[in-house]
Parts: C-alpha cells; structure tokens; sequence
C-alpha cells in the first residue's frame, strides 16, 4: 500500500512539473495579462470568445493594449510556443518594415496564414536569393507603363460594367425606394478586373449578375440554351473558392492544435476542390498562353503581351527557343502558379474590401462625398453641368486628383486592419525592452491616427473615427490643397522590402472604380437601422452588411463605355 501511494505521489509530482513545464513562459520586461500565463491555452479562450462576440480578433488584441497601458505586449497560444509579441504603434511598426530589415524578417505566422493556401508564393518565403529570384520576373508587371496600357482598361471595363449593374438595380427599386444590397458586387467587379489583368481572360461575373437583374421575358427565357465555353472559368466558382481560401487561411488562428488540425483541413473533400478547381483554370489559361507564344515563334509573327502572366510566360517561352532546349513545364512550377494565384488573390479581396467600407464611409458622410464629387467634376469638363461623358482610364490615371487620393488613404486608414508578421533575426529591442532572437511580432495599425501623446480613452467615439480626408490634404505651392502620402503613418500594405508588391495595382484598381461611381451615383444616407459599421475579421475586416440608397447621376454609355 505505501508503495502505492509512493508511486501516486511520484506520478502526481512527475505530471505537475510537466504541466508548469507546458504552461507559457513570458518574456521579461514585456507586459502581458497574468491569468493568461496560468493556463495551457494562454490567451486562446478570451482571444476566440472575442471573436465570438465582435466578430473581430483585432478587438482583444486592442483592448488588450489599452489594459496593459502599453503599445506592446505578450500574446500567448498554444502549449510549447513561445509569446507572440503584439505591437501597436505606428511609428515602431514603420520603423521595423522600413529600416530595420536586418534585425527583423518574414515571420513562420505568415505562412500559418497564407502558407495554407499559397505555400510556396514569394510572400511566405524568407527574404534571399530564393525569394528576390522568385519576384524579379513580375517587377515589370507593375511598372506605371504596363499597368496603364495592359492592366487599365480591364479595370475601366470592369468599373462601367458595375456602373451598369447598379443602374439597373436602381431602376428595379427605384417605385419603391428600397435600398440596394450590393454586399457581393465588388467581389464580383475586383475579380473580373483582376482575373482578365492577370490571366488575360474574360471571367463577365459583373455581366451574368446584370442579365440576372434584367427582366427577361417569356420568349427570352425558352430560348436560353448554354453553349460550351471550352472549360473557362466559371464566375461563381471562381468566387465560392476565393472565399473558401479566405476561409482556410483563417482557420488556424482559432485551432488548438494548428498542425494538426490543418493537415486534416488540407485533406479534406471540401479543400481539395476548390484547390482544384483552382489549379485547374490556372495551368488551362497558361497552357494556352504558351502555345499563343510557341505559335508565335514558329510564324515569325510577334503575339502581343496581353496581361501580366503573358510577360513572364513569354519571357519562359524565347529564352528556352534561344538556348535550342524544350520548355520546362510551367504548369509545374509551384513557385509560378502560387505566385499567379497571390496576384489573383491580392488583387481581388483587399481592392473589394475597401471598395465596400469606401461605400458606406460615402453614404454617411454626406460633405466628404459631394466634395469628392465635386473634385471629380472640376478634373474632367466633360461631366461638369450634367454631362454624360464619362472619363477614359487615360484621363483617370493622368488625372491630379488630391481630393480623391485623400479620400482613398483616409478608407484604408479607417477600414484595414493589417497584421504584418515579422521575426526577429537576432537579439534586439522593441520600446526598450529585450526581443530574444526568433521571437515573432505581430503588428497592428490602428484605426486612428495619434498626433499627440493623448490617451484615447479621452477622445470621443466620433473623434477616433470620423470620415475626413483633410486630414491628408496640405497648402500647395499654388496655392491650392495638395495631397501628402505622408500626413499620417501608411500601414495597410505594409512596407519596405516586404511591402505588397501590388500597391500600385490596388491604387488603380481603387482610383477607377471610386472616380466612375462617384460620377455616376449619389450615395443618399442610409436609415439609421442599416447604418452601422460593424464588420467580421476575416484576412481583412470586412463589414458585416453593404446597403446603399443610389439616386443616379449617370449612365455607363457614350463614347468611354
């Protein structure tokens, strides 16, 4: 019997250290919330309960900010891990994406994130030969001269087409005075944009969802037959798998057992699918893109580049025809294909997202939006008094437009959360305190800006919130407002080496679709059930409802249309 107990005793002891053992281990000198340190989980169960409440993880790791009463702090997950630190301040967080590359690099939570769906994209890997290889051939695809000839117009088209679409939506409530749910149709417009940019293929989302729309009559609807589109891409399909990429990426931040869990998830019926379906139209457009490229070459007839993916996989095409050897399969190389779907996926959500809080943003703050207008009238005379002429993507994209660029900085201020994902490299500090060498930071911009050392919990609701351009607007040389990229920190696409390499796309994207529907429409307040700002945290912060009261100022027709 004593040996029994002898042994219960040893066990007890034996599993009681193992627990401390298993239990997180704070770094010394940063703050963190104690009861989390005394829990297997750490700060998981309050972090997910959060999320439960305000659809938002951003929420705990704010408040958890302001209770600690410092701009950093420890975040603690899962057994064994060591502390996330979370860091909230704009000027430490420019500081580290801009000028301090050599204590800190991509972190392993990114590939958490985006690993799950883009494994072997640039964006994931660890700055070196590997990753600068990787994006050195579409350094071209975002020059000013490319994305204006090529890229261009599918935005312009894409921007009318959803012009279009709202018309008619308008025109359909238009007896009733209903308002227009338009929760879906920047995803569809920033995918068709996107997709015919990248992959040089039309996807006419925008274009099915207006015949939807229409009436159709009786004898329209007998004669309706589906012809054989020879394997394209499918608008919906494309969407459903967007969001369920979305979906997968986010899914580790609320497993316990992230390995684990996402070998399962990476396994399942659901997730092979749509990575199939995925990888399917990617290497079908490629292969035909090639042998657009090898015909070409066997003619003597130049083919033109006709989007961003033409550029590269011409390149591929004559360097393998000049050295006498066969062309490697492209269709193959995983680092080529993640980096197309990157484009894609980048290009899609983060411009659809802020697109829709750009709309909401609009319908309540009445003077930012007919300044706006007004703006944009004064720069194109052919819309001034009434007129139905509707800017080139030339006369856009040439435009000086300050009030535009402002409104466009003052959405992204407002609307991205963006977590950029750094590790540090060697020993270092962060606000005075020790930062052990491979410890990850996870950094957050705010939803307002600090100008003065001010505690927030003394600034109203509306203060840290409000809608106002201005505030990116300076005096000129002429005498005239200007617009100052630098007013306030810029963190939505990151910075530095490891900024997003599609900026200047998304900035396009961005000036084309508000310029033509801001024109096009008045965005009238909403009533007050249906004016909230509430969003879900997703890879992005996406508002939870999109309504808009339209009133139509113009029509997509004419000579630009």
């Amino acid at each position: 019997m004593s040996t029994l107990l002898y042994l219960s005793a040893v066990c007890a002891v034996v599993l009681y250290i193992a627990y401390l053992r298993l239990l997180p281990r704070p770094i010394p000198g940063i703050p963190y919330h104690k009861h989390s340190a005394k829990r297997l989980f750490g700060d998981l169960p309050d972090y997910v309960a959060s999320y439960r409440k305000h659809g938002e993880f951003y929420q705990y790791r704010h408040e958890s900010v302001k209770k600690l009463g410092f701009p950093m702090y420890q975040f603690f997950m899962t057994p064994l891990s060591k502390p996330l630190i979370v860091l909230e301040d704009p000027r430490e967080v420019e500081d580290i994406c801009l000028r301090r590359n050599r204590e800190f690099d991509r972190a392993p939570l990114t590939s958490n994130i985006l690993g799950v769906v883009m494994l072997h994209s640039s964006i994931v890997k660890k700055t070196g030969p590997a990753w600068r290889a990787q994006r050195k051939p579409w350094l071209s695809v975002m020059a000013p001269d490319f994305l204006r000839r090529v890229v261009g117009p599918s935005l312009h088209e894409a921007a009318l087409e959803l012009v279009e679409l709202w018309c008619t939506k308008a025109a359909s409530v238009a007896s009733s005075g209903e308002v227009v749910d338009f929760i879906n149709d920047f995803d569809t417009a920033a995918l068709d944009a996107i997709w015919v940019a990248i992959l040089g293929e039309k996807l006419n989302g925008l274009r099915d969802q207006i015949h939807a729309t229409r009436p159709t009559t009786s004898s329209e609807k007998k004669g309706e037959t589906r012809s054989d589109d020879g394997g394209k891409a499918d608008s919906i399909d494309m969407q459903n798998t967007m969001r369920y990429m979305n979906h997968a990426a986010l899914s580790w931040r609320t497993f316990k057992f992230p390995p684990l869990q996402l070998w399962l998830m990476k396994r399942s019926a659901e997730y092979r699918r749509f990575d199939d379906l995925k990888n399917r139209q990617i290497q079908r457009i490629m292969k035909n893109s090639i042998a657009k490229f090898q015909d070409a070459l066997a003619s003597g007839v130049e083919a033109p580049d006709s989007c961003a993916m033409d550029l590269v996989l011409r390149r591929e095409v004559q360097d393998a025809h000049k050295a006498g050897t066969p062309l490697r399969d492209l269709t193959a190389d995983a680092d080529l294909c993640d980096e197309i779907f990157l484009l894609l996926w980048a290009g899609h959500d983060t411009t659809s997202n802020t697109l829709s809080w750009w709309v909401k943003y609009m319908s309540r703050y009445q003077e930012a939006q007919t300044k706006l207008r007004a703006s944009l009238e004064a720069a194109f005379p052919s819309t001034r008094q009434g007129g139905q002429q509707l800017p080139t993507v030339e006369e856009i994209l040439n435009a000086d437009m300050p009030y535009l660029e402002a409104a466009m900085e003052e959405t992204l201020r407002l609307s991205t959360i963006t977590t950029v994902a750094r590790q540090a490299v060697v020993d270092t500090e962060i606000l005075g305190c020790r930062i052990p060498k491979g410890t990850q930071i996870a950094t957050q911009n705010l939803l307002y800006e600090r100008p003065v050392a001010v505690s927030e919990e003394l600034r109203s609701e509306t203060s840290r919130a409000d809608f106002v351009p201005e505030r990116w607007l300076v005096p000129g040389d002429n005498g005239e407002m200007a617009f100052d990229a630098y007013a306030l920190p810029r963190t939505a696409f990151g910075d530095g080496p490891r900024g997003c390499f599609g900026r200047r796309l998304a900035m396009h994207e961005l000036k084309v679709m508000m310029t033509l529907t801001t024109l096009c429409f008045k965005f009238a307040r909403l009533p007050e059930d249906l004016d909230n700002m509430r969003a879900n945290e997703t890879l992005f912060r996406k508002p939870v409802n999109c309504f808009a009261r339209l009133e139509v100022l113009r029509e997509a027709s004419g000579p630009s249309r």
